[in-house]
């Protein structure tokens, strides 16, 4: 027997101030920006046997997974993932200046997250992609950077607070494929409570109001100029392979009006 290396999968930054090639011809990668895994993933994409190799110019990587080889040619991943486990990786900012020319970082507002990681990111996942060509998958349909799609960073124990008037307690799903929910009492004096949770994706609903948004705990200190967090796992209802191709799209500020 033998081994070898495969690619698994890509993750592709695209933003629309390096426009698409010809037709037949690959995309232009945005190398304002890089990605790398988290140190954890790093640890257990090793122990797998699986390498994860950033473009050098920047603009996202490929996953490498190794294969045994059998005498009669046939091969087998040597190790696989748990069933519904994630791997995290960092979306870093190479130049801070191109969050300028980016839809919507553009527009000034004193209530809008700051882009470096040290307050608020971004957060993707390969659970419901958009499917742009064979193999080829959008994480985020439409507009890259909506609102919504902002996640805090908090650490896996931390102190969640109600925002919204009435909430008794906030339910925690899981961004994962089982989309577990824990429901967690607030205390009724401080309107809030701690929750510790493993590392991953969640979305908080206050309850009974059903006002919610996405948070990604973990225990890591990531680097400051990290802008999001892209969380993947074996696609839905499919094996990791074939090969895909998961792509970021950015937009770009549209030039001034005459």
């Amino acid at each position: 027997m033998h081994w070898k290396f495969d690619p698994f999968f890509s993750i592709d930054i695209l933003h629309e101030k390096y426009p698409p090639a010809g037709i037949g011809q690959a995309a232009p990668f945005a190398p304002d920006f890089s990605v790398e895994p988290t140190p954890e993933t790093q640890k257990r994409l090793l122990k797998m046997g699986w390498v994860f190799k950033p473009r050098p110019q920047g603009g996202g990587g490929t996953l490498y997974a190794e294969k045994t080889i059998r005498p009669d040619g046939s091969a087998q991943l040597s190790a696989r993932p748990a069933t519904n486990e994630g791997f995290s990786f960092l979306l870093r900012l190479n130049r801070a200046a191109i969050m300028a020319e980016t839809v919507p970082y553009d527009q000034p507002t004193a209530s809008f997250p700051p882009f470096s990681g040290l307050a608020r990111l971004l957060y993707f996942d390969n659970l419901d992609p958009v499917n742009i060509a064979p193999n080829t998958y959008f994480l985020m349909p439409g507009a890259a950077v909506a609102l919504s799609d902002f996640a805090s960073r908090n650490p896996s124990l931390f102190m969640f607070r109600a925002t919204a008037a009435g909430t008794t307690q906030v339910e925690m799903e899981a961004l994962e494929p089982s989309h577990t929910s824990t429901l967690f009492p607030l205390n009724p004096k401080t309107k809030s409570v701690e929750i510790k949770l493993p590392e991953n994706g969640y979305r908080a609903t206050q309850k009974p109001v059903n006002q919610s948004e996405i948070y990604f705990l973990s225990d890591e200190t990531l680097p400051a100029d990290t802008l999001g967090i892209l969380r993947i796992f074996q696609p839905p209802g499919a094996d990791w392979e074939p090969f895909r191709r998961y792509q970021i799209f950015f937009d770009q500020v549209p030039p001034p009006v005459d």
